[in-house]
C-alpha cells in the first residue's frame, strides 16, 4: 500500500509488559522524563523535572487547554513519539487544536510501564505533599472530573467511557480509572491480533504477530500516512475515474472495500449509486471512516467492519465488486495482496469484477552513476575517512525513490502479470526469465522496477503489449519514471559491477521475488545476469527498515 517507514512498536504484542504490572505501589513508582532519558522514583518528581529543565509545565498546559483524560494521555504519547524520532525534541507549545489530541492511535502507549499515563493526576492531589515548593512551582488543583459530563467525540472513548462510568463506584481513583485504560487499549490493540494455532507454531507466528499488529497495522493508523496517499492525485484519481466513469457498474451492486483507510473508495462506490458497500480496515483508523462515512451521509450504505478479512464474516455470502487499495513499493512489497484475494476468494460472485483487476511488474535496465554514487560510493570519503564496512547492506537494499526517465538505457520488460480474477497467493512469489536489449552505449549501473495497473469494467485480461488506456471504460495508471510522480516512486536495484554497454547489446537474466524469510511482508529478490558467458548473482532486500 503505501509507504512503510513505521517502526516495530516498543509494545510486547501480547501485553505481556501490561500483565506484568501489579499493584503494587513500588513498582509503579519510577517515571521517566518525557524529554530526556533521565529517570525518578516518584512521579512529581518527574514533573517537577520536565518543567524546571525543560521548560514544559504538564499542570499548567492541562489547565489552561481545560485537558480531559483521554487528551491527558494522548499529549504525553505524543511527546514521547516524537523523542523517540528526535532525541533533540524539547521546545512543545500546544494550543489545544493539534490533531492529536483527537488521534485515538495516542491512546496507545509508546513507552512500556510508562507511569505517567497515570501519575498526572497526582498533580491535583499533592500540590502539598513535601516540603513547602516556591509559589511559581505550585500545581493549581483542577476540579474533580465529572464522568457524565464528559463529551466524547471517538468510538474508542465512548466504549472507555461507559467502562469508565460502569466501575466509578469501586474505581473512583485515577488508577482504578486507568486500569479501565488499560483493558481496553489491550482489547482494542491487542485481542484482535491474538495467535491461532498450535503450541508448536508459536515461536514461527509470533514474528508475523509483532509485523502485523505492531508496525503494518498500527501504521496506518495515524494521519500522515492517508494524507500522502489522498495527495497522491495520480492513485486517487484513478480510482475516482473508474469508479465515476462506469456507475453504470456500480449502481445497485454490493461492493466490498478491503483495507479502506479513511473510506474515500467506499464513498466514492456509494456516490455512483452502489445498493450496499462494506468497508473492512483492521487498523484503528476505520473509527475515523466511520466518522467521514457518517459526515458525509453515507453511513446508511456503508458498513465499517473492523477485522482482518481472513477472520471477519459478512451479512452476505457473496459481493459483485472488491475494490481495494492495496499496492506496495515494487507491487508486492507489504503482501497486502495476500488478504485482497482471501476476500475474493472468500465473497466475490462468479461474475464479479475486482477494482483494479490487473497490475503489472515492469523493469528496464539504467545508467544513473549518480545513483550509485550516492547509495555506495559515499562511503569511500565521509569527511575524510574511509567507511566501505558500510558499503554492503547500501549495495544490497534496494533503494525506492524517483529516477530520471534518462536514466533508462534499454526496453521495458514484464517480470510479472498479475490478473487479479484468477491469480492465486503462491504465484506472487516468482521467478522470471528477462532479456533487455540496450538502446544508447553507456553504462548499466543498475535495474529500475516500477508497476502499470488497469481497471477493467469486466476482469478482462490485458493484452501483453498494452502500454496505456486503449479500451473505453478502461482506467490506467503508472508509478514508472514515464508517468505523472506516485507515492509507490520506483524501485533501484543496484549493481556492485557496473557493465559497460553498447547499443544493440542484450542482457540476459534472472529475477527471482518471494517474501520475507523472517517478515513475510518484506521482499526478498536475487537478479542472475549473464555478462561476457559469466553469471553473476546478487541478491536485495526491500524491507521497513
Amino acid at each position: 500500500m503505501a509507504d512503510s517507514q513505521y517502526e516495530p512498536s516498543e509494545i510486547d504484542p501480547q501485553d505481556q509488559a501490561w500483565d506484568d504490572w501489579s499493584n503494587d505501589e513500588e513498582e509503579q513508582e519510577d517515571s521517566q522524563c518525557l524529554f530526556c532519558p533521565q529517570v525518578f522514583p516518584q512521579p512529581l518528581e518527574t514533573f517537577k523535572h520536565i518543567k524546571e529543565a525543560h521548560g514544559f509545565d504538564f499542570q499548567s498546559v492541562r489547565q489552561s487547554l481545560q485537558l480531559d483524560f483521554y487528551k491527558c494521555i494522548r499529549m504525553i504519547n505524543y511527546i514521547r513519539q516524537q523523542v523517540k524520532a528526535n532525541p533533540e525534541f524539547n521546545s512543545v507549545q500546544f494550543n489545544g487544536t493539534e490533531a492529536f489530541f483527537n488521534d485515538d492511535a495516542f491512546l496507545q502507549p509508546v513507552m512500556e510501564e510508562d507511569a505517567l499515563l497515570f501519575a498526572f493526576d497526582e498533580l491535583d492531589l499533592n500540590e502539598n505533599d513535601g516540603p513547602a515548593a516556591p509559589e511559581n512551582t505550585a500545581f493549581p488543583p483542577l476540579p474533580a472530573i465529572d464522568l457524565s459530563q464528559i463529551q466524547t467525540s471517538t468510538e474508542l472513548e465512548r466504549q472507555l467511557l461507559k467502562l469508565l462510568q460502569a466501575t466509578q463506584e469501586n474505581n473512583s481513583n485515577l488508577e482504578g480509572q486507568f486500569e479501565e485504560y488499560k483493558n481496553m487499549v489491550k482489547k482494542t490493540f491487542f485481542e484482535p491480533l491474538a495467535n491461532e494455532g498450535s503450541a508448536a507454531d508459536a515461536n514461527k507466528k509470533s514474528v508475523a504477530l509483532v509485523d502485523e499488529g505492531n508496525y503494518y497495522y498500527n501504521g496506518y493508523a495515524h494521519n500522515d500516512i492517508h494524507e500522502q496517499m489522498l495527495k497522491d492525485t495520480a492513485r486517487t484519481e484513478a480510482y475516482r475515474d473508474f469508479v465515476y466513469e462506469n456507475k453504470d457498474v456500480f449502481k445497485g451492486k454490493v461492493v466490498l472495500d478491503v483495507g479502506c483507510g479513511t473510506g474515500i473508495l467506499s464513498m466514492f462506490a456509494a456516490r455512483a449509486g452502489a445498493k450496499q458497500v462494506f468497508s473492512v480496515d483492521n487498523s484503528a483508523i476505520i473509527e475515523k471512516a466511520k466518522l467521514n462515512i457518517k459526515e458525509n451521509e453515507l453511513d446508511h450504505i456503508i458498513t465499517c467492519v473492523r477485522g482482518k478479512v481472513e477472520e471477519i464474516e459478512l451479512p452476505v455470502s457473496q459481493v459483485d465488486i472488491i475494490i481495494s487499495e492495496w499496492m506496495g513499493y515494487f507491487l508486492l512489497f507489504e503482501a497486502m495482496l495476500d488478504s485482497v484475494l482471501v476476500a475474493r476468494d472468500r465473497w466475490l460472485a462468479p461474475n464479479g469484477i475486482m477494482a483494479p483487476s490487473q497490475t503489472r511488474i515492469l523493469m528496464a535496465a539504467l545508467d544513473d552513476k549518480d545513483l550509485k554514487d550516492d547509495r555506495n560510493n559515499f562511503w569511500n570519503d565521509v569527511y575524510g575517512f574511509k567507511m566501505t564496512a558500510m558499503k554492503e547492506p547500501v549495495v544490497n537494499e534496494a533503494v525506492v525513490d524517483f529516477f530520471n526517465a534518462n536514466s533508462v538505457v534499454s526496453d521495458i520488460v514484464t517480470l510479472k502479470d498479475l490478473p487479479l480474477q484468477t491469480i492465486t497467493i503462491k504465484q506472487l512469489d516468482f521467478v522470471s526469465k528477462f532479456e533487455v536489449q540496450i538502446k544508447r552505449d553507456g553504462v548499466v549501473t543498475a535495474f529500475g522496477g516500477w508497476f502499470d495497473t488497469w481497471f477493467t469494467r469486466d476482469g478482462h485480461a490485458i493484452p501483453a503489449d498494452r502500454e496505456a488506456q486503449k479500451v473505453e471504460g478502461e482506467v490506467f495508471m503508472t508509478t514508472g519514471p514515464f508517468g505523472q510522480d506516485t507515492h509507490w516512486k520506483q524501485t533501484s536495484f543496484i549493481l556492485e559491477t557496473p557493465i559497460p554497454v553498447k547499443a544493440g547489446d542484450k542482457i540476459q537474466g534472472v529475477f527471482t521475488c518471494h517474501k520475507g524469510t523472517d517478515n513475510p511482508r518484506e521482499l526478498e529478490c536475487e537478479i542472475e545476469y549473464f555478462v561476457d558467458g559469466q553469471s553473476k548473482v546478487q541478491n536485495f532486500f526491500l524491507g521497513s527498515s
